[in-house]
């Protein structure tokens, strides 16, 4: 395990570092280059070079973590997987966004420079291995996100979201520090790793500044991925937000809640110490976060809080799988949420695609809005109910099989470790999903049962149309090769406890 610095360790950070780079580049060029086409077009292909250096690393990926800048950072198939799925969304995001954002976003350059900013945030928030890095990459992602919220310049309600979401991610950081320093001041050490060694070594259960400091941490990492009781922010954010930016909150924001989540507390060994208290906790929030967000989200008639609430639910089922390998100490219900984390970035980035599509057109954003859209555009209609359809778990898109990996995973857990209560907690997670037919299919009726406004045709741009097909295609592939893209999930899940057990085995435990 590397301790110090080396230059070849630049090559562990090859896709942060171009991504980086990418985002300056965007930024100069539009300065002196006045056509936003080929801004986006400069983003956009500029992916490729972090695409391949990430290619780069998993092809030359051994199994095993690597470590550089004194293991603040860390290379394995956990990261490897998120970054994977950051670069997808920031792709997606500059081919679906580029109509709307000329037509209603002052400054198309600052748009694209934010997004690979906080993508670049992201990618290093799933690879670090130390509590410092970790909140910078937490900071390094939600600054450019307040920003973002506001550039719809000339409306009230733009602006108002990115003033609320500044106001509510500045608390939600601090209590998130305020956690780590606690870490810090009981272990002495900000390495990740260091930290699970000392939980193993010298804490005891029932520890209240344990207990408090996982509570917090929860909390802010809460607020990032939307789980009640921190979701306040997310309905009137989504609503008020450019709709882009909205797609880009709902599903990057999440994934890297998730990404750190996850690292924090299984690589840091904090699933060590108080561990019941601690899955009650959990288990508590999961149940609220699905239950709330799929009833609220049931009598919302604007499309941006619909998937508001429908993004704060989502996460309620991901907290089901975190809390399975929560409480049994095995990886599969983390494999489980990573799968469904990549089928649920291709279907939002999908469905806010054809709501793009829609407000690039008209102008609306209300689900009446939606009638007769079949009549009108066929393409973005089929596309846009598809992923609803996977949203909402029908089968056989891959939606569906990404509900049935994760909540077989957290009962089938419980059933081997004689956990009954993962099974009711599932047996909930299924009645949500009942529910969540009711306003996903309000969408589908819409376009396809009801008569239209008008009986005009509507165009939709090249960029937005192969958004669409993209995700759409790749829910469609992903029926195949879903149990392929799980086995690789699995030692990437896998990872974070093998660094911890390694600890354990090191210490005699």
């Amino acid at each position: 395990m590397a301790t110090g610095f080396k230059v070849a360790d630049l090559y562990l950070l090859s896709p942060e570092l171009s991504l980086t780079l990418l985002a300056l580049v965007v930024m100069a060029v539009d300065l002196f280059v006045k056509r936003r086409a080929v801004t986006a077009a400069v983003a956009l292909v500029g992916l490729l070079v972090p695409a391949f250096f990430t290619i780069s690393l998993i092809l030359t990926n051994t199994g095993s973590a690597r470590h550089a800048f004194f293991n603040m950072l860390v290379v394995d198939n956990y990261a490897l997987f998120f970054k994977v799925i950051f670069l997808l969304i920031a792709a997606v995001m500059i081919l679906s966004s580029y109509s709307y954002v000329s037509k209603y976003v002052r400054g198309a350059g600052e748009f694209y420079t934010l997004l690979l900013f906080s993508t670049t945030g992201m990618m290093l928030m799933a690879s670090t291995g130390e509590l410092i890095s970790l909140y910078i990459s937490l900071e390094l992602t939600s600054f450019p996100l307040y920003v973002m919220a506001g550039l719809l310049r000339t409306d009230q309600r733009s602006a108002e979201a990115a003033v609320k979401y500044v106001l509510l991610g500045a608390m939600s950081s601090a209590i998130l520090l305020y956690g780590l320093a606690l870490l810090y001041g009981l272990t002495g050490t900000t390495d990740l790793l260091s930290i699970a060694g000392t939980f193993a070594k010298g804490l005891q259960d029932g520890n209240l500044l344990v207990i408090v400091a996982d509570i917090l941490i929860l909390a802010g990492f809460g607020f990032k991925i939307s789980a009640v009781p921190f979701h306040m922010w997310a309905p009137d954010i989504y609503e008020g937000a450019p709709t882009p930016a909205t797609a880009f909150f709902s599903v990057g924001s999440k994934a890297a809640g998730f990404a750190g989540l996850l690292r924090i507390f299984f690589y840091g060994g904090l699933n060590l110490r108080d561990l019941p208290q601690l899955v009650v906790v959990v288990a508590i929030m999961a149940i609220l976060t699905m239950t709330l967000g799929n009833v609220v989200a049931a009598v919302q008639s604007n499309v941006k809080r619909m998937m508001a609430y429908s993004s704060i639910a989502q996460a309620g089922y991901l907290l089901v799988g975190f809390c399975a390998s929560l409480a049994t100490g095995r990886p599969e219900g983390n494999a489980a949420v990573l799968f469904f984390i990549l089928v649920y970035v291709l279907t939002n980035l999908g469905a806010f695609a054809g709501i793009i599509a829609l407000a690039n057109a008209t102008g609306g954003e209300q689900i009446e809005d939606f009638r007769g859209l079949a009549r009108r555009e066929p393409l973005v209609s089929l596309g846009t109910a598809l992923c609803l359809l996977s949203l909402a778990g029908i089968p056989p898109v891959a939606g569906f099989w990404s509900k049935v990996f994760l909540f077989s995973a957290a009962w089938s857990q419980g059933v081997e470790m004689n956990q009954p209560w993962l099974q009711w907690l599932v047996i909930i997670a299924l009645l949500n999903s009942v529910v969540s037919l009711v306003y996903y299919g309000r969408i589908v009726k819409a376009m396809y049962f009801d008569a239209p406004p008008k009986e005009d045709r509507l165009s939709t741009p090249l960029g937005l149309s192969s958004s669409i097909v993209l995700a759409t295609a790749a829910l469609l592939v992903l029926i195949v090769v879903a149990q392929v893209v799980l086995n690789w999930a699995l030692p990437a899940a896998s990872m974070l406890f093998a660094s911890a057990q390694g600890v354990l085995m090191a210490l005699g435990h």
